[in-house]
């Protein structure tokens, strides 16, 4: 396992794991509760995407229809850095280098966006395979599923991919996730099921029961389980491949994305319910309605603030808003 590796996974890991045992400034904190939010209107009108934290301190994520990726501060403050016309930015996660890396469906390439701004791009040899999700493995290499194409596939730091085919035919792979058995899991939305595939590439597939229909999106887990969305819940995979799932509150809510949050817990983005959901490792799930009507918060990562005082944000991105927000989170001493 690549040092570069462990440090860059360890930033989502180690900051929700962590940030529970740093010390209380008492008097010097400020007000917070669990819930609050804090929304940033994008300049440029446009809509954002997936969203994922950076080695800068900002936030990093993409603009699918304005063809840019862009990055906030924790101010507020959006940067926008434009790609080629149709590259339609999608998924984003950070490199083991010190760069962003990026799907693009509309170009078939995978990107690579310094902090500063300088984007370099690596065609995808199968055409029109549709990139979608992309997440560093703990291999030193960036993972990412291809929809259309029906595979995964691997590109080293240096821009050489590797694809590997998945079993199921047609199976739409979309989330996908490192595990800390050093395997991928990958979310197969039309096959019904999830798949682990190796650093070599060996695939192993997971039918799911038929109540959990529709795998999306992907995470590892405080408890270091895969957790995943469906249709109408929030599942969870051990490495023997026992599903465990859990009914949402909310129905018809239109699960999108889920993260590790920094407090020990999973945070989640309602699309259609217009909420970020939160569930505890054992199943339950508190909602949080957003101020903005008919938000469609899609993205959602962690990002630690006000260290030490127990108070820590999850960022997500609001598509009908064009807005960015956070909700915050607090630690339990």
């Amino acid at each position: 396992m690549k040092k570069k590796s462990i440090v860059a996974l360890s930033m989502m890991v180690g900051a929700a794991l962590m940030a529970q045992a740093e010390p209380a400034n008492a008097g010097r904190c400020p007000a917070a509760s669990v819930g609050d939010v804090t929304e940033y209107a994008i300049p440029s009108n446009a809509t954002p995407g997936n969203i994922t934290f950076g080695p800068d301190g900002r936030l990093w994520f993409t603009e699918p229809s304005a063809d840019k990726i862009a990055a906030v501060d924790p101010g507020g403050n959006v940067t926008e850095y434009p790609l080629a016309p149709i590259s339609n930015p999608l998924g984003i996660t950070p490199g083991p280098d010190g760069r962003i890396w990026f799907t693009e469906t509309g170009s078939n390439r995978i990107g690579a966006i310094t902090t500063s701004g300088v984007v370099t791009e690596y065609d995808i040899p199968t055409r029109n395979s549709s990139p979608s999700a992309i997440t560093l493995g703990f291999d030193g290499n960036l993972w990412f599923t291809e929809v259309l194409g029906n595979k995964v596939g691997r590109i080293t730091p240096a821009g050489v991919i590797t694809e590997f085919a998945l079993p199921t035919a047609r199976s739409q792979p979309r989330g996908i996730a490192a595990g800390v058995d050093g395997n991928l899991w990958v979310a197969e939305s039309f096959a019904n099921k999830i798949a682990k595939i190796s650093a070599s590439g060996a695939v192993t597939e997971y039918p799911l029961p038929s109540s959990v229909a529709s795998p999306n999106a992907v995470t590892l887990g405080p408890d270091l389980k895969i957790w995943f969305t469906t249709a109408s819940a929030i599942a969870k995979i051990d490495s023997s491949g026992t599903v465990t799932e859990f009914a949402i509150p909310t129905p018809d809510s239109g699960l999108s994305q889920i993260t590790l949050g920094v407090d020990g817990n999973l945070w989640f983005t309602e699309l259609f319910g217009n909420k970020i959901g939160r569930i505890t490792t054992s199943g339950v799930i508190t909602e949080f309605d957003l101020p903005l009507a008919s938000s469609l918060p899609v993205g959602i990562t962690l990002l630690p603030s006000l260290q030490g005082c127990g108070i820590l944000d999850v960022w997500f991105t609001e598509a009908g808003g064009s807005r960015l927000g956070k909700i915050r989170t607090v630690t339990t001493r």
